[in-house]
């Protein structure tokens, strides 16, 4: 990574903003090339020397750099440079996946290194409140073994349904937990005194596809996620696709039959009534199936005749037809499938594919599979710690409060 020259800069940004990017630039070189010297960091960044140093002198003073010592001289001898290097434990981030059955949790140092994990059965009380509490338990107990100030942490949370990233609340969250206008950011914030972030499933999925999944270095995708209930997220030149009412990507309430538009699908969706794995199961029995899960009717049922292997055709065209719109309509790279039941119909979707766009679009099975959103989790908290030093540096060095806050603001 190279930086613009900072004359170049200047005569377009503010010099806050200037300082922004050169310290974030900075550090991501600090990172990348550690142990570095400040002199190597000039010639790596185009910067002056001083600019280095007064930047360099900011992230020392928050933790984020330390000195390691005297490196080697250069060819021409001289003074040992003094060593910088990163320092991941310089805070923690703590991530928190509420899922139908359980919540998962994990710590991770600034690189989003796993340090500890943790998963929680949430039973048959789905209740926000219950769910809370137990997400609560769950990191006091990472915290227990991996303590750090307030100020040195970030809570990251991926909930289910439509969530409003800026004031954290899931506004809804229906089939499974029926929830709306839960607070998860105004409780976790109260109980534990630091920054917390919360965002949809599917799109904290889709960070951890493009970070360390199928779509690595991908910067236009769209994650198609299916389990009990369905949704997807769209990438578009590497920023995920939030929408005017926090719904992109709400792909469950994808309407494909025009004979059912006078029905109420406002609570659950018309192609999630179809596909959702609990639907599927409850169909596949009524059309004789011996099935015990969703999955196992979709392995067996490609092989049968009559009603089980009508009923295989019928999800996998509609799953088929709603991929083909989400591809013409978004124009991806590549589209992510992240479960085993669509999987399970990789065949069929790909042959859907071909036929009806007219150009040609990579589909690619999740190659981190049930990881996906915890480790995007994770990666969503590292970025509120990277805003948090980029508004240190928008400030000149003053120390703020908190941590990280919402990449967002209030609109």
């Amino acid at each position: 990574m190279r930086l613009p020259h900072e004359h170049l800069i200047s005569q377009n940004l503010s010099a806050p903003l200037m300082r922004s990017i050169n310290g974030i630039g900075l550090l991501n070189l600090i990172r990348e090339h550690g142990p570095v010297s400040r002199a190597s960091l000039a010639k790596l960044s185009n910067l002056s020397k001083p600019t280095v140093s007064s930047q360099v002198e900011t992230l020392m003073q928050r933790g984020w750099v330390v000195e390691l010592g005297r490196g080697e001289s250069g060819s021409k001898g001289g003074k040992k440079p003094t060593m910088l290097t990163f320092n991941a434990n310089a805070g923690r981030l703590f991530a928190v996946e509420i899922a139908a059955w359980h919540v998962r949790l994990a710590a991770a140092d600034l690189e989003g290194n796993i340090l500890a994990r943790l998963a929680l059965s949430i039973g048959n009380d789905r209740r926000a409140a219950n769910v809370i509490s137990l997400a609560k338990y769950g990191l006091e107990q990472l915290m227990s073994g991996h303590p750090c100030s307030a100020d040195q942490r970030v809570i990251s949370v991926a909930a289910p349904g439509r969530v409003d990233v800026v004031r954290g609340i899931v506004l809804q969250a229906g089939n499974v937990f029926n929830w709306q206008n839960v607070a998860i950011r105004e409780e976790l914030e109260a109980a534990f005194g630091t920054t917390v972030f919360v965002d949809n499933d599917v799109r904290m999925a889709a960070l951890g596809e493009v970070q360390f999944g199928a779509a690595r270095g991908e910067q236009d995708v769209v994650l198609v996620k299916l389990e009990t209930g369905l949704g997807a997220a769209v990438i578009n030149r590497g920023q995920l696709m939030l929408g005017s009412h926090w719904a992109a990507g709400e792909v469950a309430h994808m309407l494909l039959d025009h004979k059912n538009t006078s029905t109420d699908w406002s609570v659950r969706g018309y192609l999630e009534s179809i596909v959702g794995a609990d639907r599927i199961l409850a169909a596949a029995q009524d059309a004789g199936s011996t099935a015990q899960t969703a999955l196992e009717f979709l392995h067996t049922a490609r092989n049968k005749t009559g009603p089980e292997r009508d009923l295989f055709d019928y999800i996998a065209t509609h799953l088929g037809i709603a991929i083909a719109n989400l591809i013409v309509v978004n124009d991806p790279a590549m589209v992510v499938l992240q479960s085993a039941l669509l999987g399970a119909l990789e065949q069929e979707l790909r042959a859907a594919v071909e036929r009806l766009v007219p150009w040609e679009t990579r589909i690619e099975i999740s190659t981190i599979g049930d990881e996906a959103v915890l480790l995007g989790t994770i990666v969503a908290a590292r970025r509120q710690a990277y805003e948090h030093i980029a508004r240190l540096f928008e400030n000149g060095g003053q120390q703020s409060t908190e941590f990280g806050m919402p990449v967002l603001t209030e609109r």
